[in-house]
């Protein structure tokens, strides 16, 4: 089971939002071989590093 850390309610526009913070005991393991990152630009559309030696940089 998992531990509760923190309860926040914060208020926006018209409205509450409830952010609970927990501890989680056990983490998933992570294949390392297929590993990627992407991140949504402003200048560009995406962008994308992954740990693939066939994979190629392109500009979008």
């Amino acid at each position: 089971m998992d531990t509760v850390i923190e309860v926040r309610i914060v208020p926006a526009t018209g409205c509450y939002v409830i952010e609970v913070v927990y501890e989680k005991k056990s983490v998933a393991q992570i294949n390392s071989k297929y590993l990627a990152g992407i991140d949504l630009g402003i200048d560009r559309l995406v962008a994308l590093a992954t740990c693939q030696a066939w994979c190629e940089t392109i500009a979008c």
